[in-house]
């Protein structure tokens, strides 16, 4: 309400005190009028919120002078609930730094692990990429000995045949 009450200088205005004359006061003050006609159904808020305020800032200002007019009881009160906080803060602090270096060691324990399976996997890739390849000469030389195999007894099957030509 008091911000109803207040002049708020326009500031298209020019202030000329000597040469004024009654229709731009009635002007003014109508412009005036208006401006304030805008803000009136933002009273009720701007009212609202300056309360708040006020009561924020008192109660800031009692808790300090409490704080430092309570006396010796009020302040060992204080103090010692402010330290018994900060002892359950540290104490909780304590514990999660203890349970990030769990985390920590655990992390590193499991990423050793996979790459010793990693290198495992890599060595069993390796083997068996080798016995592929033996198994596969080692089939060569079988086919390559059956072929010979098979040639010598086609030969031998020959000789024998000549061979009871002749003496019969």
């Amino acid at each position: 309400m008091e911000l109803a009450q207040q002049k708020v200088p326009i500031p298209d205005q020019k202030l000329l005190p000597e040469k004024t004359s009654p229709q731009d006061e009635k002007k003014s003050r109508a412009g005036l009028l208006h401006a304030l006609g805008r803000l009136k159904p933002m009273l009720p808020v701007l009212a609202s919120g300056l309360r708040m305020v006020d009561h924020g800032a008192v109660q800031a200002v009692a808790q300090l002078l409490n704080f430092v007019d309570g006396g010796a009881g009020g302040q060992s009160a204080a103090k010692e609930e402010l330290h018994q906080g900060l002892a359950e803060i540290d104490a909780g602090h304590r514990e999660l730094r203890l349970r990030v270096q769990d985390q920590t060691v655990e992390m590193k324990r499991i990423e050793e692990q996979i790459t010793l399976l990693r290198q495992t996997s890599e060595r069993n890739a390796i083997e068996h990429a080798e016995l592929v390849n033996e198994v596969k000469s080692l089939n060569s030389l079988v086919r390559t000995i059956g072929a010979g195999l098979a040639i010598l007894l086609i030969v031998l099957i020959s000789l024998v045949g000549l061979l009871l030509s002749r003496h019969s």
